[in-house]
């Protein structure tokens, strides 16, 4: 780990009044809990859009990219291309 970035790490231990160890397994903690939020998204929307598409017929790209900016802006989706869900 870069000098830097374990400095940050300690002091925000510190400032949280936990050991390195038990803020460090906080955030992975986090970080696994985001990822599996995410998950859960993508695959509620891929579910949401294919119930969708089975009864109206398949989305326009216009349709799809509207769709892609909304989630981006609800943070639902990263800014940059990640997963393609719809």
């Amino acid at each position: 780990m870069p000098d830097e970035v374990a400095d940050l790490v300690r002091a925000a231990a510190k400032e949280s009044g936990q050991s390195v160890s038990s803020w460090a397994k906080d955030a992975f903690q986090e970080k696994l809990r985001a990822a599996a939020w995410r998950q859960q998204v993508e695959e509620s929307s891929r579910e949401l859009i294919a119930a969708y598409e089975a009864e109206h017929g398949p989305l326009s790209e216009e349709s799809r990219q509207r769709a892609r900016q909304f989630m981006r802006e609800a943070g639902l989706l990263p800014d940059d291309k990640g997963p393609t869900i719809c």
